[in-house]
């Protein structure tokens, strides 16, 4: 008999939690004859949804809404329809629904949670993260008063690598007429540290008109009003910092993209290297698509991002094997988030991250074009591992482990006649 699967997440958002739920959907997918799966999508944020995510998940959706209004009329409590269920959300969201729930979160950006996550992480029979970072994120809490952590195990599960050699080239590239370009790809939120890229960016290369950033940047989502914010923000950065005169180029992208053209936008033969100046990442998608395609990255060496960024590596001239960082790493302290980008029960007065050193940064720009050979060679080994150790069939298979160690108690549902056409307008919402 198939175990009976819950999945909780934004499934039609553009976001790194989105993103995450739709690969566990589809990781649960890839095993139907183990697995019964049922989906039920929230909101994250003010993010953008796309409707192509309807369309793809739709019959489950459908599936689940029937099973949900059958239930209710007949007085089932959920936690008797289901095995367990997958919590794709920020733990201060997790709750108890199923004698097995699993919290699936990208945990902080910083050197431990805030307390306030602890009983509900505790609610959780297990906790999914994207990297060791998180883990340890999760790991460091601690209660001010009672001393109380988090006692439930906590496994790593990363993304996957979804590039291929045959993705076609991105269309908007042909505009851009400067020969020597780097690539950032990224929210217009205090943690991703924007502000300082761009600043010294152009300070370093305000004189070499062939040097452009190629930024792709939003807000709180794809809409107009958000593409106009954005874009006047790099204005005012650039006035402020008396930069408007600038001779190389920022490239600026914003809107709705499909996966394939995001995908596109990684052309290692276009792009000199991926930066960033983070105050830290669970993962770093961007990041780590950029390795997948054999791109050199300047990153500080702190957070999820360390988990990709090293292979086992050959001396030419000793034969002998290490592991090592293939990145331009860039020097960093550790220190406390500031006040004016503390946010309640996320990122609390108790919060450290990353605050990147400029000089090393812009050291790092320079070498990428004086050393250009070494980092794209050193990008090359880096990739090709990466792409071994974090492909599709390895991440599916370790969530179909987390399933089989869940004890099957629910009793067979019935199979309810569905009309597909009209659930999809009550989900998609078009009532016409």
């Amino acid at each position: 008999m198939k175990k009976k699967v819950l999945l909780i997440g934004p499934l039609f958002n553009i976001s790194g939690y989105s993103d995450h739920a739709r690969l566990i959907a589809d990781a649960l997918y890839s095993r139907s004859d183990l697995f019964d799966v049922y989906l039920l999508s929230t909101q994250w944020a003010q993010a953008s949804s796309d409707s192509s995510y309807v369309d793809k998940y739709v019959e489950s959706l459908v599936k689940t809404q029937t099973l949900l209004e059958e239930s209710q009329k007949n007085g089932t409590p959920l936690g008797q329809l289901f095995d367990c269920t997958f919590q794709v959300r920020p733990p201060n969201e997790f709750e108890q629904i199923t004698n097995y729930d699993i919290g699936v979160t990208a945990a902080l950006e910083t050197t431990a949670a805030p307390q306030e996550w602890i009983t509900q992480c505790n609610m959780m029979r297990k906790i999914l993260v994207v990297s060791n970072h998180a883990k340890q994120n999760l790991k460091n809490a601690r209660h001010s008063q009672t001393g109380e952590v988090i006692n439930t195990p906590i496994e790593v599960i990363p993304f996957y690598n979804t590039i291929t050699e045959s993705i076609e080239p991105f269309a908007a590239y042909d505009n851009i007429k400067t020969s020597t370009n780097f690539l950032t790809i990224s929210q217009l939120a205090p943690r991703k540290n924007f502000y300082n890229l761009l600043k010294w960016f152009v300070e370093e290369f305000k004189n070499d008109e062939d040097v452009g950033l190629i930024v792709k940047l939003h807000h709180m989502n794809n809409c107009t009003l958000d593409f106009y914010h954005v874009r006047d923000k790099i204005k005012s950065i650039l006035h402020e910092n008396n930069l408007q005169d600038k001779k190389c180029k920022i490239h600026f992208i914003h809107g709705s993209l499909s996966e394939q053209e995001i995908k596109s936008m990684y052309q290692k033969d276009f792009i000199k290297a991926y930066v960033t100046t983070t105050h830290g990442e669970g993962f770093g998608v961007p990041m780590f698509n950029a390795v997948c395609s054999d791109i050199p990255v300047v990153a500080p060496s702190w957070s999820g991002h360390m988990d990709y960024l090293s292979a086992p590596f050959t001396n030419e001239t000793s034969g002998k094997s290490k592991v090592k960082n293939l990145f331009l790493k860039t020097k960093y302290e550790i220190g406390p988030v500031k006040e004016k980008h503390l946010m309640h029960g996320l990122i609390t007065k108790e919060c450290n991250w990353c605050y990147v050193d400029e000089s090393s940064f812009k050291k790092n720009l320079r070498s990428v074009l004086s050393g250009e050979k070494l980092h794209q060679k050193n990008a090359k080994v880096l990739g090709k591992h990466i792409r071994e150790k974090f492909s599709k069939e390895k991440v599916f298979q370790m969530y179909e482990d987390v399933v089989s160690q869940v004890p099957q108690t629910t009793q067979p549902i019935q199979t309810f006649n569905i009309e597909v056409d009209k659930m999809f307008d009550a989900i998609s919402g078009n009532n016409s």
